[in-house]
């Protein structure tokens, strides 16, 4: 596809006066847009782009959410706040049981952006506010939507963890695993937990821990159970260990400026109708060696020139990625990171052209840092296994986040007393 058949699909979007909400639209308690007009979503810890969107209960702790979209006229956003058990599923709590004050609060801060082409509107706000306040720690969903929180209005829904810190966790990475073939290759995280006497009771039945790699959630190790409870301390000493596969750097890209070609980028193309940014051709790195050199962990940081303001001044790019690699049989190629909101879907899925013999993709991105990785995910599967394209390295700088639920029982909710996150190259190994 050519830059200009990219931005007529773009232009095409913009003529219609109302979100493209589809009509019978399924809710899901996951990072999603809903609508094609919407784009650049960003959820963190106030005052660092960088950071997951995490709070501890009873702080001042804030998160801002910002997103851009492409509609030609303003919308009275709205947004709420929902309460999910350990697995992400919607819990039983009703909402003034765990929200003080109003049940929703109003987006009212927008700007039109300056020179961009195409235009876009540029959304923010900052909660929790004193008009809405959480009171229980957990997962969270906040939903943003139009006018009303009717399924068809959604536009936006993102995760979010409120903390109440109640345990320590103690996490190692050894050189040697438990199974001496995954030497070299995978990280085994070594996990134990010390709980005050509250948490003592059942603890084997109430207490779950889960772990996530980088900022993926379809590789994520889920309810792990202690295997040891001691007086107070719990320990997590599985035959095979709690293993993850140690994967590679992240590739990466720098479009914060269309004034010049940045390592891996071969090409930027400017025109009337916008700019295309064309990188250099990536290959396998699955039996090449380990190459150390700082990523940011997947993540992507949206930010143009130091004399443009990013939120309305920052312009988008259709940017092409290409994979040479032969073809995989029953399988798709998925490009995996923060600019895809860590999805695994029709966004980031490559399609591969026989006459060049490699997977190809554009992605419609602002300017800023980017990280990325391939991962080939079987068909019927829904992990994506990185080392077939990436390598598979026990040096790799990943980071990793622990979370200690524990199911409460008056009322019943699962609450989060325990969030830990460290890198793998930090640790006592």
């Amino acid at each position: 596809m050519n830059i200009l058949s990219k931005y007529l699909v773009i232009s095409i979007l913009i003529l219609f006066n109302t979100p493209l909400v589809i009509k019978s639209q399924t809710i899901l308690n996951e990072d999603k847009v809903y609508d094609r007009n919407i784009n650049t979503v960003l959820l963190y810890q106030t005052g660092n782009q960088l950071t997951e969107p995490v709070i501890e209960l009873n702080t001042s702790d804030k998160l801002t959410l910002e997103f851009d979209d492409f509609s030609d006229q303003t919308y009275n956003f709205r947004y709420t706040i929902i309460h999910c058990d350990k697995d992400w599923n919607t819990s039983d709590l009703d909402q003034i049981e765990y929200l003080e004050g109003f049940p929703e609060g109003e987006i009212t801060k927008y700007t039109f952006s300056l020179n961009a082409i195409p235009g876009y509107i540029h959304y923010q706000t900052v909660f929790p506010t004193s008009d809405l306040k959480i009171k229980y720690s957990g997962n969270y969903i906040l939903k943003v939507y139009v006018d009303n929180d009717d399924d068809e209005n959604v536009i936006i829904t993102r995760r979010f963890f409120v903390v109440e810190p109640k345990v320590t966790i103690a996490t190692d990475i050894p050189y040697y695993p438990k199974n001496l073939e995954y030497t070299k290759h995978k990280q085994q995280i070594d996990l134990t937990i010390v709980t005050p006497d509250i948490f003592n009771t059942q603890a084997d039945r109430r207490i779950r821990v889960f772990i996530r790699q980088n900022g993926r959630w379809d590789n994520m190790i889920k309810n792990l159970a202690p295997t040891t409870v001691l007086s107070n301390r719990l320990e997590y000493n599985y035959p095979e260990g709690i293993v993850f596969d140690g994967g590679n750097q992240f590739r990466y890209f720098d479009m914060k400026s269309y004034y010049y070609q940045a390592p891996n980028i071969r090409q930027i193309i400017s025109n009337k109708d916008g700019y295309e940014v064309v990188l250099h051709t990536d290959y396998s790195r699955a039996k090449k060696e380990y190459e150390t050199y700082t990523d940011i962990f997947g993540m992507r940081l949206v930010q143009a020139r130091n004399d443009q303001q990013t939120d309305i001044e920052g312009e988008y790019a259709w940017v092409d990625f290409s994979l040479k690699i032969p073809k995989f049989n029953n399988a798709d190629v998925y490009i995996i990171g923060a600019l895809n909101d860590w999805q695994l879907n029709s966004n980031n899925r490559m399609q591969y052209d026989d006459q060049y013999r490699m997977y190809t993709l554009s992605m419609f991105l602002k300017q800023g840092y980017y990280n990325y990785m391939y991962g080939v995910v079987a068909r019927g599967e829904t992990k994506a296994d990185v080392t077939l394209i990436e390598g598979d390295h026990w040096e790799t700088k990943n980071r990793y986040r622990v979370y200690v639920y524990y199911r409460n029982v008056m009322p019943e909710y699962d609450r989060l007393v325990g969030y830990y996150m460290f890198n793998s190259f930090s640790t006592s190994r």
